[in-house]
């Protein structure tokens, strides 16, 4: 019977799966406050990545880069990093990438808008006419997509959420598409630099672009994508990402500090 026992437990520890040894999984993200970036702890979602994957001892490391640069790093397969966030299904298919499945948040769009010259909306046909401002690689969600596929409004491209509300600002177009959290945290900076300049104080119209989408994160196609994946997963389902996302942003301060 001893001899028993300790066959066993012997073949359980040479079967005991490699990816119960810690790992520390690289991922890239963009400048996205208040869920991305260079803040306090990397943001709200960059908090749910680390909080899942601690649930398993591993740990996430975080590369910013420009939106399209981070999304075609993450997808080489034989690169560092196993994926990107944050991601819509949209965003995450068009890049060849492989959905986490489980989101790591939400979001919600809606148009910045000049104060002296509010968009006036109730159906996606009164907004025909408009140049409207988009980030260059972005999901923006059905009503846009589809008006622009219709030619019925025109884009005006920028390359960063800080500089398509600038445009704005200066009348550049006639309105931006920007997520309701992340311009209630960008609008004061806006405010300070450049209404002592002249140009337009902004608002957020009322009305939301749709309802909230999810975020995820996105995987390559390399075997060691497919481990954090799989991890991530089981993480998401131990803890409460929507508790450890509001707790970030309830004590993220308007200068970008995260207070106790």
């Amino acid at each position: 019977m001893r001899r028993l026992r300790s066959l066993m437990v012997l073949c359980g520890v040479l079967l005991a799966p490699l990816a119960a040894q810690a790992e520390e999984w690289s991922f890239t993200t963009l400048e996205w406050p208040p869920f991305s970036g260079s803040l306090p702890e990397g943001g709200s979602m960059t908090t749910v990545l680390r909080a899942a994957f601690g649930t398993q001892g591993h740990s996430i490391r975080i590369t910013i880069l420009p939106w399209k640069r981070a999304v075609a790093a993450a997808m080489q397969v034989d690169g560092p990093h196993v994926g990107f966030f944050t991601a819509t299904s949209t965003e995450c298919a068009a890049a060849g990438g492989i959905l986490s499945e489980k989101p790591i948040g939400h979001f919600r769009y809606a148009l910045a808008q000049r104060q002296e010259l509010p968009v006036r909306w109730k159906a996606p046909t009164d907004l025909h006419g408009l140049m409207i401002g988009v980030v260059d690689g972005y999901d923006n969600g059905p009503i846009i997509t589809d008006l622009h596929r219709q030619g019925r409004i025109r884009l005006d491209v920028a390359p960063t959420d800080a500089a398509n509300l600038r445009k704005l600002q200066a009348g550049r177009t006639d309105a931006a598409v920007v997520e309701i959290s992340q311009f209630a945290f960008l609008k004061p900076d806006l405010e300070r630099t450049d209404i002592a300049q002249g140009k337009s104080a902004l608002s957020l119209n009322e009305r939301p672009l749709g309802p909230p989408q999810s975020l995820h994160a996105c995987f390559n196609g390399s075997q060691r994508a497919a481990l954090a994946r799989s991890s991530l997963i089981r993480g998401l389902d131990l803890i409460d990402s929507a508790a450890v996302a509001q707790r970030y942003v309830d004590h993220l301060g308007p200068d970008g500090a995260v207070s106790n």
